[in-house]
């Protein structure tokens, strides 16, 4: 029930015939609509019952939403920017009466527009074959304005870009096609590297012709543009009137390029005649002349749509000669030139075949010889060169002997002068023993005499206070007696006494007989102390040995 009847829908994966616009039952069904018919460029979707207060958009579109008929601009939330295309996604709430009026595909779409019967330069018909891509302007996110899709919806609509699109590729084909032969047609066809041809067919001499026949052409249809715009001051151009003017300059222009003539060419625009021939070089210049021309015009074309189309909202992307057809009787002629060159570059190729075959058997016998003399000078030539590294290797062995008895030399001066410091050191080290040991045998010795020494006095004064102790004990002793007998007789006291008496004068005498004995007028012990080393050392120095009391005694 929905959909143009008039309207075919195209299979995926083949080029767009006609633009249309269609009806689909709802919004989900747009992107599978717009992917399986190549030549839909507008969609007017139903909004579903189920959908009553809120509605959907699909990416890759663009869209206009209408309130009551008008259309409706969106508000960013955020910003508040308006814009009359709706962002994809869901958008909620909205009544009823607020859907989606219209979806426009932002894919590119390639549009095929054949031209037929167009007339070449010699009045032969040639059909031509050309598409073009392109898409609808609106992307807000690359700078355009959204505007031009509303634009596209409510004044060009796709059956006027249809129309204005197959107007504008009809007169520049035509114009094309009336300033070549019919010989030159199909060199017009894209997809060829302009530069690698004329380098190779017709040499790097030709580069500058072929540029200025383009650009000549190029300045004949940009003039007869702008007559025609000043002649037509609404903006509408009405191509058809001009088509055999433009024909005429281009084709004038084209045929006034001088041809250069045939030479033998070097690199870089170097080509095989045996292949290519030599009898057809003006045809190939015409032909490499009209691919020049070919690759020229579609990109003026392209620009000139641009121009005329995106004030509209519509962006050419690029635009493909794809095919030319001459009619079948003039096909089969050129075919017959072409078999006839085919099978003369075979016959020189055969011939030249079996002339590089007797040249390479002579060049081969050549090199044989030349290889075998060229054998014989390497050979004498290596036994010079052997002998010559014979005597360079006895000149390195007797430099490397004299080399290794200097170094022998060096060594043994080396070790004997380590042993020698070896020697002086461990002398050093005896040395330094010897004077430790006698060192420490003269300390311990030191140290002994001090210990007899301060032995011998002590045991001397222990044997001192040892005597004065017992006679101190015995003179006890007689009191103690004394005081046992009781009150004496007068007699005992004076015996007694008489006997007290001589016990201390024994005493003395024993005192005085004690030659170790010292006398002292005070009663300090410093001054004691140094009176009994003097005396020691008084008696060491008298009997000529110093013991352990007199080393104490110092």
């Amino acid at each position: 029930p929905f959909g143009n009847s008039n309207q075919k829908s195209n299979p995926a994966g083949t080029m767009a015939t006609t633009l249309y616009s269609d009806e689909v039952r709802s919004v989900d069904a747009a992107t599978e609509k717009f992917a399986s018919e190549k030549g839909l460029v507008l969609l007017r979707p139903h909004r579903a019952c189920c959908k009553a207060f809120y509605f959907t958009i699909p990416s890759g579109c663009y869209a206009l939403v209408s309130r009551h008929g008008a259309d409706e601009e969106y508000v960013d939330p955020t910003t508040g920017a308006k814009s009359i295309v709706w962002p994809p996604g869901l958008h909620f709430p909205h009544p009823p009466w607020v859907r989606v009026s219209n979806l426009v595909t932002q894919s590119a779409i390639v549009f095929d527009t054949p031209v037929k019967a167009c007339k070449t330069k010699d009045n032969v018909t040639v059909n031509i074959n050309v598409a073009l891509a392109f898409r609808i302007m609106g992307d807000a996110s690359a700078g355009e304005d959204p505007d031009l899709v509303r634009r596209f919806v409510h004044e060009l609509k796709p059956r006027g870009l249809e129309q204005q699109l197959r107007d504008a590729q009809d007169e520049a084909v035509r114009a094309l096609a009336r300033s070549l032969m019919h010989t030159e047609i199909y060199g017009i066809r894209s997809g060829e590297n302009l530069r690698h041809i004329q380098q190779s067919v017709v040499g790097a001499s030709f580069d500058a012709v072929g540029a200025a026949a383009s650009r000549d052409a190029m300045g004949a249809i940009r003039e007869e543009e702008k007559v025609e715009e000043e002649g037509n001051g609404d903006g509408n151009h009405n191509h058809a009137d001009g088509d055999s003017s433009m024909a005429t300059e281009a084709s004038g222009i084209l045929g006034a390029v001088p041809i250069p003539p045939p030479a033998n060419r070097d690199p870089p625009g170097h080509r095989d005649e045996t292949l290519v021939g030599t009898s057809d070089e003006r045809d190939r210049e015409a032909a490499n002349r009209a691919r020049s021309a070919g690759v020229d015009v579609t990109d003026y074309m392209k620009q000139r749509l641009n121009r005329q189309f995106k004030p509209q909202g519509v962006e050419i992307l690029s635009i493909m000669i794809e095919s030319c057809r001459l009619p079948s009787d003039i096909e089969s002629q050129m075919e017959e030139k072409t078999k006839v060159i085919s099978k003369n570059a075979q016959q020189r190729m055969f011939h030249q075949n079996n002339m590089q075959n007797t040249r390479m058997e002579e060049e081969v016998v050549t090199l044989l010889q030349t290889f075998e003399e060229e054998k014989m000078r390497e050979e004498t030539s290596g036994i010079e060169k052997i002998n010559e590294e014979k005597v360079k290797l006895n000149d390195a062995i007797a430099e490397a002997r004299k080399s290794e008895a200097a170094i022998r030399e060096e060594a043994h001066a080396k070790i004997e002068r380590l042993r020698a410091e070896n020697r002086l050191e461990v002398q050093r080290i005896v040395s330094r023993k010897e004077e430790n040991i006698a060192k420490t045998r003269a300390e311990a010795e030191k140290e002994a005499a001090q210990l007899r020494a301060a032995t011998e006095l002590e045991v001397e004064r222990k044997l001192a206070e040892a005597s004065l102790t017992a006679e101190r004990n015995r003179a006890d002793a007689s009191r103690v007696t004394s005081a046992a007998e009781g009150v004496i007789a007068p007699y005992l006291a004076r015996k007694n006494v008489h006997l007290t008496s001589m016990k201390q004068i024994d005493v003395y005498k024993e005192l005085a007989a004690n030659q170790n004995v010292i006398l002292c007028d005070t009663e300090d012990g410093d001054a004691n102390l140094v009176a009994v080393a003097e005396s020691i050392l008084a008696d060491a120095a008298s009997s000529g040995r110093f013991g352990r009391s007199a080393v104490m005694a110092q």
